[in-house]
């Protein structure tokens, strides 16, 4: 388990973070949210020993967290652009004291796992952002860590890479990795993490599990089409109506009430989509995400 206990760091009279408390299980992804200057670098810079705490107190099962355990990927390109992807990798595997067999071995494993054997001998500067991310990525897994930061890692990806991206994720979350992913987008942490802790001026506004906040808000939701006057916020068992750029979200507490409108709806033939789901991340905790750039 990941126990963040207690980690402050401030600026002077500028905000860094302060007393945030956090544990992470094994297996786990926790999503990290927050607009620029809430404190989302700053606790990654504790977590990774490029800044010192004023206080706190960080532990992995238990034990004093060491640069080896962790992996890191930037959200900005942070290659050495003259050097080849493979000098990249056998670079930062060095760092972690690797021997050279081992590197060897897990290079050939990650740059299949990433589609990225065409790329091996080519300078990074050659290299589309997109490859040049899957290279980051092989120098933060290569050392097989037991704490891996991802920090925006799906920005500047096309479609493809995304998906493989999010695969490769999922995966490594599998052998006990435990995993912080930070994002401004509330969908991708919904769809990818099973934990959120949202910063707002430094400190902690929410954390907890996603199932957690979503069993505490069992509301249902009937998402429209094509509705700007928001024709049904009268009807009987509305709670609250969220406008969502060319839909509209009719929130209801009762399921039974839900069903009736859809299926007037639907009989009526009045729109081109609807949709019933439960209440999205964004939705419980939209007060937080107007303030997110």
């Amino acid at each position: 388990m990941l126990e963040i206990k207690g980690v402050s760091k401030l600026y002077g009279d500028k905000q860094g973070c302060q007393s945030i408390h956090l544990n992470v299980m094994e297996q786990e992804i926790c999503g990290v949210l927050g607009r620029n200057g809430s404190g989302k670098t700053t606790l990654f810079r504790c977590l990774l020993q490029l800044i010192p705490m004023d206080s706190g107190e960080v532990t992995l099962h238990g034990e004093r967290l060491l640069l080896s355990d962790i992996g890191y990927v930037p959200e900005e390109r942070s290659v050495i652009q003259d050097l080849r992807a493979w000098e990249l990798v056998v670079f930062f595997a060095k760092l972690k004291n690797m021997k050279m067999a081992d590197i060897y071995r897990e290079m050939d494993y990650w740059f299949d796992k990433l589609e990225a054997q065409n790329i091996r001998n080519k300078r990074l500067k050659e290299c589309s952002k997109g490859n040049q991310q899957k290279i980051q990525f092989i120098c933060a897994l290569i050392h097989k860590p037991k704490l891996l930061i991802l920090d925006e890692p799906l920005t500047g990806l096309d479609v493809d890479n995304v998906e493989l991206i999010k695969k490769i994720i999922y995966e490594h979350r599998k052998t006990g990795c435990i995993i912080l992913l930070s994002s401004h987008q509330f969908e991708e942490i919904e769809h990818l993490c099973d934990r959120v802790l949202v910063l707002e001026h430094s400190i902690v506004k929410y954390s907890g599990r996603i199932k957690d906040i979503k069993d505490a808000h069992p509301q249902i939701t009937i998402t429209i089409s094509d509705d700007p006057y928001r024709k049904h916020s009268d009807v009987e068992g509305v709670c609250r109506v969220i406008s969502d750029g060319h839909y509209t979200k009719y929130v209801f507490r009762e399921q039974k009430l839900a069903q009736k409108m859809f299926l007037s709806a639907v009989k009526n033939r009045e729109y081109e989509t609807m949709k019933v789901e439960s209440l999205t991340l964004k939705d419980l905790l939209g007060d937080i995400h107007e303030n997110i750039d």
